[in-house]
């Protein structure tokens, strides 16, 4: 029953590794951010989708175990949000030490990370929004 569990929850990470691998090759095989400006924008909207998404399957798992039912939809939505905003801050570290241990630039100016943190931002809302009929219903 607990290796169940564990596979279940595993899978809840899916779609945002997928995301951050498809971002990751984009980036690394075909140079398509530097090509591509603009594509760096619907990545990081796509990923704050899936932390939403994420964080959806957690609360509904957490709600079917009778650890934590969130009754309030504010609250619903704040806590999707905080979380996918920590994760797109966690990104954005992620960014930076790219560059400060090898030299890789993903931060060109403070105007890009302010966008991909505020497209995370969008991703997330425009999740919590969908996915809390999703939840509501459960």
């Amino acid at each position: 029953m607990a290796k169940n569990k564990f596979l279940r929850v595993l899978s809840f990470f899916i779609f945002p590794a997928c995301v951050f691998l498809f971002s990751e090759f984009l980036g690394i095989v075909f140079n398509a951010f530097n090509v591509y400006v603009w594509l760096d924008i619907p990545m990081h909207f796509l990923g704050g989708l899936a932390i939403a998404y994420t964080t959806f399957l957690f609360l509904r798992f957490f709600k079917e175990e009778k650890m934590i039912e969130i009754k309030s939809m504010f609250v619903l939505i704040l806590i999707i949000v905080s979380l996918v905003v920590f994760v797109a801050v966690l990104w954005e570290f992620y960014e930076f030490l790219l560059k400060y241990f090898f030299d890789i630039n993903t931060q060109p100016s403070l105007e890009d990370t302010l966008t991909d943190l505020f497209m995370g931002f969008l991703g997330g809302f425009f999740g919590a929004i969908v996915f809390r009929e999703l939840i509501s219903n459960n």
